[in-house]
């Protein structure tokens, strides 16, 4: 990994230097190290809020720079639910033809790489550092639990996309990704990949501290940039859910929502653009004059951007998905497919539009700036998690998962009545509802590799086997395992590849 420990002193000179130019007068950067920068609390502080500006905008490609949004689009263009219709300006179209992640020298394969174990040494030079530093003990502690889940949710996606699926009950002694601890110093050692158990206890460990300081600090945020903890809870609730520890996933997910509110059913249909809505437990609060413009999740998802990725490119849902939603649904709404609804869209002329096409996401003001608040974390899908861990534990559970269940839907659909169904019929109910909620919000690939379902895309609607490819891939087949990068390999002897 040492590869990248420049690309990690300069996002650290970066943070700081947006807060203390004249420090960067004293060092030059190539010799600037982490005891140096963070030897202050309030360069602390500006290191973490580099990671926060991490999430939703970071250097690379044009459709690399949108940090964990960019993410979250491939997560989904991996999956079955997002349909591109045609190749427009052509991004995305390797990792929706799941080419990209198959090859070791892509750019996705790398960035993704970098990406996530730049926030991990990050945070680890926060977590290394911040006990020596002079200052107030409630400061101290928040940016510490920060940086705890900051490093427990970059391996917590490391693992999910390196590794082969979690089985719950099982010894998953399968390989994981290589755990790092280290600050800048020992970035360079060589090591090997811990297994899926180990990284996932890790992930636990963090969690359980984050937990530890952010509860030992009175300082709190509006900013829902800023994680709480609610969102630590929120995190753990996913990791349950992944690892098939029900009765964790309910409390954990119980936990995240309190305080939080259920978007309401007008208010969801605002664009996603607004982390100041209710039922938004965490997200990258975008700074006007700090935004990536023709690089953000907005410039890509939006159905209103001038981009040109938008321009020729809607992005359009899953007919057959589609079809699941009752027409008195307001969620309906957020895809056009008639004539008349299509001919509504309010987009210059020179758009293309498609049927199925997306309207959920809304570029401000206007589309012309392309940013907006990008949502990471939801009341929603808190309710679906709970709803999901209790319909697996089956017997009296059902019923609370059918009342978590309709706790969403009555609030999405007037005409909702309670579920009657048992069994893998209310299961199935369930992620149903989760693919229709949390459309286009990075939970594909992600949701179907822990489900151990294959992909089926369909073939209906705007669907394109062109841009596609693929419309099948069988469950637990190698293909779901990213490669690493060769570079990390060419460094790293003890890196075992995905092949």
């Amino acid at each position: 990994m040492k590869y990248i420990s420049k690309i990690i002193l300069l996002f650290f000179v970066l943070a700081i230097s947006s807060c203390n130019e004249e420090y960067l007068d004293t060092f030059p950067t190539d010799q600037l190290a982490a005891d140096q920068v963070l030897n202050t609390i309030s360069n602390q502080r500006a290191a973490l809020e580099g990671i926060h500006r991490h999430m939703y905008g970071v250097g690379g490609s044009q459709d690399e720079r949108s940090g964990y949004g960019n993410m979250m689009i491939n997560y989904d263009f991996l999956g079955q639910d997002i349909v591109n219709p045609q190749r427009g300006s052509g991004w995305f179209i390797g990792v929706h033809q799941w080419l990209e992640h198959r090859n070791n020298s892509s750019s996705l394969v790398e960035h993704t790489y970098d990406y996530f174990y730049a926030m991990i040494a990050n945070a680890n030079n926060i977590i290394n550092s911040i006990d020596a530093v002079d200052g107030d003990a409630d400061e101290k502690n928040n940016i510490k639990g920060q940086a705890y889940f900051y490093r427990a949710f970059a391996h917590f996606n490391m693992v999910q996309l390196y590794g082969s699926r979690y089985k719950a009950g099982q010894a998953n002694d399968q390989l994981g990704i290589v755990i790092n601890l280290d600050d800048l110093s020992n970035l360079g050692e060589a090591k090997a990949r811990s297994t899926v158990d180990q990284v996932y206890a890790q992930i636990g460990a963090d969690l359980t501290a984050a937990l530890q300081s952010l509860n030992a600090s009175s300082v709190s945020f509006s900013d829902k940039s800023q994680i709480s903890v609610n969102a630590v809870n929120g995190l753990l609730a996913r990791v349950a859910l992944t690892k098939g520890e029900w009765a964790n996933a309910i409390t954990f997910a119980q936990a995240a929502r309190q305080g939080h509110t259920l978007t309401s059913s007008a208010q969801i249909q605002e664009g996603f653009n607004n982390s100041g809505a209710t039922g938004w437990i965490w997200s990258s609060q975008v700074i006007p004059d700090q935004g990536v413009y023709f690089a953000s999740f907005f410039a890509y998802m939006s159905y209103n951007y001038s981009s040109s990725h938008i321009r020729n490119d809607p992005k359009c849902i899953n007919a057959d998905l589609y079809d699941m939603i009752p027409a008195t649904d307001v969620r309906k709404g957020f895809w056009k497919v008639t004539p008349a609804d299509i001919a509504a869209i309010d987009i210059p002329s020179n758009f293309a539009k498609y049927p199925y096409m997306n309207t959920k996401f809304e570029a401000l003001p206007s589309g012309t700036i392309g940013d907006g608040d990008v949502v990471l974390m939801r009341t929603a899908e808190m309710i679906l998690i709970e709803a999901e861990a209790n319909a697996r534990l089956g017997g009296a559970n059902e019923v609370a998962a059918r009342t978590a269940l309709f706790s969403l839907v009555s609030q999405r659909d007037p005409n909702a009545v309670i579920s009657v169904n048992t069994g893998q019929a209310l299961l199935d109910e369930i992620l149903v509802q989760r693919r229709i909620e949390l459309w286009g919000e990075g939970f594909g690939f992600l949701d179907l590799k822990r489900l151990d379902l294959p992909l089926q895309r369909s073939t209906r609607g705007s669907f394109s086997l062109t841009q596609a490819r693929i419309t099948d891939m069988p469950a637990g087949d190698l293909q779901w395992q990213f490669f690493f990068p060769i570079s990390a390999i060419n460094i790293n002897p003890n890196l075992v590849q995905n092949d």
